[in-house]
């Protein structure tokens, strides 16, 4: 016969009802008005006593969270005595112009003003660390991921015991899903997204009396134009930042390349598409200007030229699109020209969270906020990045801000959508690709000698 359940049993349930009325209580998932269940439902619910139910409300009454309302039940106040909840949220620090997140996190603290949220923005470095040890000495509750910054953890091992896993939140586009899944389980919310797409400045094409860019360009069409839209230490015909880990793949991934391994596991790059691919995007640009490199520091420098009126035509995403909003001339946007086929890289931003987090519940109140009908109706209207839920993203009601006529395009070209995993290579492989291709792509090395290079690192397992 089994015996009674022991006294730490009963403090445990009492203790976990009364923590889980307080959080919900104080992030705001129990609204001041509403009733508390019956002392008999809460009695089932924790397999407490009718004495233990009353005694658990009373430390809620004592912090004026609650009130007794006679012949009908027991109403939520509010916070009251309680003390504010601490919440860490780790964010990049570009999502305060892409997707407004200043003034969305304050909305957020108005509607829950017992959650302290702390916003901690993410570095570069933040990433290169052992996630495991930085997640526990950090203590941070939600944090945005990239994909690849969601790799740092999936290289773990242990993603399972990192991030809490999540429901899908009904509406988002289903090719967002995946690449933030694993095992079946959902580990990043969507939240943001963008392909990669060409930016052109109309009045440049206007004045050279040149057609403009449509979904049947290639890149010897943007090469002809742009030689002819180039004016010598001047103005570039086309400007991209070549290096960045959302724009050289991009030659790799229109000439459907798809690495193989071997029994190591390490990459075969004997592989004519990988260098057709890669003759190909130093060729382009090459054959636009010797005299240049066209080795820029940073992605943000296309939109500077570009804004200047110094490149007539850009390589970018929606999501640096919020850089143009004050352009003085009328520019619009064009789907990627390609090579062997039609396709461009998406680029995404989601919400994590931490599955240590003490504040689970504070957390989790956090991301619903964020991929709420509010929010994403707030990031559609008022910047020109592309929330994650379809509805949204498609809204069509009166605009707030200018915008290129032909912002919905995205949505013809999402069969053309692809990431850098389709191609059975890792970021930091390709990163490892990019450090060596540097020479080669400065004109300082030519391709055989880097190509060599490259095999060699693999053999030294620097990839691994």
């Amino acid at each position: 016969m089994m015996g009674k359940p022991s006294r730490s049993t009963f403090r445990t349930r009492l203790e976990e009802m009364i923590a889980s009325l307080r959080d919900n209580i104080v992030t705001g998932k129990l609204q001041p008005g509403e009733y508390l269940p019956s002392e008999l439902m809460l009695a089932e619910q924790y397999s407490l006593s009718k004495n233990s139910i009353r005694k658990g409300l009373n430390q809620l009454l004592a912090q004026e969270m609650i009130e007794k309302v006679p012949r009908v039940g027991t109403r939520v106040v509010g916070a009251g005595l309680c003390e504010k909840l601490t919440l860490k949220f780790g964010y990049y620090p570009t999502l305060t112009l892409e997707a407004n997140l200043l003034q969305i996190v304050d909305t957020f603290k108005k509607k829950n003003p017992h959650i302290d949220l702390h916003m901690i923005p993410l570095s570069s470095s933040f990433f290169s660390q052992n996630m495991q040890e930085v997640m526990e000495r950090d203590a941070l509750d939600v944090l945005t991921l990239n994909l690849q910054n969601y790799e740092a953890f999936t290289d773990t091992g242990a993603l399972e015991d990192i991030l809490e896993p999540l429901q899908p939140r009904e509406g988002v586009y289903s090719f967002l899903l995946r690449p933030f899944s694993n095992a079946g389980h959902l580990y990043v919310q969507p939240f943001t997204f963008s392909p990669i797409i060409l930016c052109y400045n109309k009045d440049h094409f206007r004045e050279a009396n040149l057609p403009e860019p449509d979904s049947n360009w290639d890149w010897n069409d943007v090469q002809r134009t742009a030689l002819s839209l180039s004016q010598k230490h001047e103005r570039f015909g086309l400007f991209f930042h070549l290096q960045s880990i959302n724009r050289w793949p991009l030659f790799l991934l229109q000439n459907k390349v798809v690495f193989e391994r071997d029994e190591q596991g390490k990459l075969i790059l004997d592989n004519e598409p990988f260098r057709e691919s890669m003759r190909l995007s130093l060729q382009l640009f090459k054959g636009l200007n010797p005299e240049s490199s066209y080795l820029s520091e940073h992605d943000s420098d296309c939109e500077m030229y570009f804004m200047q009126q110094k490149a007539s035509m850009i390589v970018t995403s929606y999501y640096s699109l919020n850089h143009l909003r004050k352009a003085g001339f009328d520019y619009d946007i064009a789907p990627l020209p390609y090579s062997e086929e039609a396709r461009t890289q998406l680029v995404m931003i989601g919400l994590a969270l931490n599955k240590n987090s003490n504040h689970k519940q504070a957390a989790q109140a956090l991301i619903d906020f964020l991929l709420s009908d509010e929010t994403q109706l707030q990031i559609r209207r008022h910047t020109l990045s592309l929330p994650s839920v379809k509805a949204f993203a498609e809204w069509s009601g009166q605009e707030e801000m200018s915008r290129p006529s032909r912002f919905m395009m995205y949505r013809d070209i999402i069969p053309t959508f692809r990431l850098y995993s389709d191609m059975n290579v890792t970021f930091r492989e390709l990163e490892t690709m990019r450090r060596i291709f540097k020479l080669y792509w400065a004109k300082l090395d030519d391709f055989e000698t880097v190509f060599q290079r490259l095999k060699e690192a693999l053999q030294q397992d620097e990839l691994g």
